[in-house]
């Protein structure tokens, strides 16, 4: 049966179920979009409507699952309690974490952590500033090893709390 007249969340959210439940039964190189799109009950032109491929689902997926854990105001002042809730949420999601990994599309979390960070927003050095600073290069660093760290973890099944992995970032 076909859903009609739903609003973008909601398909959106249709259709990420729809590819998670078909990654725990296929590979993600043979999963269609049409049968995402079949899977999700809607049609296959509303998939391009919300998404641009399948990657873009997982990324999609990601950037909100990290969206609804960011608080800005603990960057600065505590990392810990920053990074903890990325953790709790991951560990929340690890049925779909699991099959990101093992799709091998893990590598889709840079990119997530980065607007995470607010790193992409650096801009490049003016004629003014010939370099970044420390503190750009420490970002860079951290985001990295948080990166690695997550893949780690999810090469381990996620074995470790959320919080001994948030004391291991933190103390980093």
């Amino acid at each position: 049966m076909r859903r009609k007249n739903l609003d973008h969340e909601l398909i959106q959210g249709y259709i990420e179920e729809a590819l998670f439940k078909l990654m725990e039964k296929k590979d993600f190189e043979k999963i269609s979009v049409g049968e995402i799109a079949e899977v999700a009950g809607v049609h296959r032109a509303t998939f391009y409507r919300h998404f641009t491929s399948k990657e873009d689902v997982v990324v999609q997926y990601l950037s909100n699952l990290l969206t609804s854990s960011q608080d800005q105001a603990l960057l600065k002042i505590n990392f810990k309690a920053y990074i903890l809730p990325v953790f709790q949420t991951l560990y929340d999601h690890k049925r779909e974490m699991l099959c990101i990994h093992h799709a091998h599309l893990s590598s889709l979390l840079s990119h997530v952590l980065e607007d995470y960070f607010d790193f992409h927003e650096l801009s490049l050095p003016t004629e003014k500033q010939s370099h970044l600073d420390q503190e750009d290069y420490a970002m860079a660093y951290r985001i990295g090893g948080i990166y690695f760290c997550l893949v780690l973890w999810l090469c381990h099944d996620m074995g470790e709390t959320p919080e001994e992995m948030a004391q291991m970032a933190a103390s980093l």
